[in-house]
């Protein structure tokens, strides 16, 4: 359930591995929303910090802080405009997600990041768009061989002729060794979303809040 929106349902960075535009849809995932809605995008308690690489890799934005405070956590998500994300019933009590101030979703434990991923593309509704940056979130932006030869080892110029560059962090991205393990990761997360049932957490796990 995503609490405050009315009628609403309440690491793979390493090695410059980077997605192609477009690649993630290439594996059966969702077109982009329709009518070109802007994306959503989120942040994720200091739980969660598995499940904001592989939102970024389903194609959103999404921020995680580590060791964050609850109540800087909360106000940070009203400051920005993203939805919280968190794993811990708790933080939902608090008045600013009671009164829709703040909207979030809890996500249950227990669940791999890639499930957690397709929990929250699931309960709100969200297709697998362009991947983002692994490492930030941002936007990536189609980069020449000549543009990033100096950013990059030249074996990997020698090798690659397709590059990105984050918009956000500036780090320079290319097919590298980790790539089908963000793709198979990413589809992980599709299939899940495409479930009729939102995958089970362990026995003993609490339960969202109401």
């Amino acid at each position: 359930m995503l609490v405050g929106e009315a009628g609403g349902r309440a690491d793979p960075a390493q090695g410059g591995a980077a997605p192609a535009q477009g690649g993630a849809a290439a594996q059966g995932s969702a077109a982009p929303a329709q009518g070109g809605a802007a994306a959503p995008s989120f942040l994720c308690d200091a739980m969660l910090g598995g499940l904001s690489r592989w939102l970024r890799g389903a194609g959103y934005d999404a921020m995680f802080e580590h060791g964050i405070d609850d109540g800087d956590l909360v106000r940070l998500a009203q400051q920005t405009g993203r939805v919280l994300l968190s794993s811990d019933a708790g933080v939902f009590e608090r008045r600013s997600l009671r009164t829709a101030a703040v909207r979030g979703l809890y996500v249950p434990r227990g669940l791999r990041p890639t499930e957690q991923a397709g929990f929250v593309l699931r309960e709100l509704g969200l297709p697998v768009r362009d991947p983002r940056c692994m490492a930030c979130g941002g936007a990536l932006t189609a980069a020449s061989k000549d543009s990033v030869r100096e950013a990059v080892p030249a074996v990997v110029a020698d090798r690659h002729d397709e590059f990105w560059r984050c918009d956000r962090c500036g780090k320079v991205l290319w097919k590298g060794s980790h790539w089908d393990g963000i793709v198979a990761g990413v589809a992980a997360a599709a299939g899940v979303a495409a479930a009729t049932e939102a995958p089970a957490p362990p026995a003993g796990g609490r339960k969202p809040p109401p």
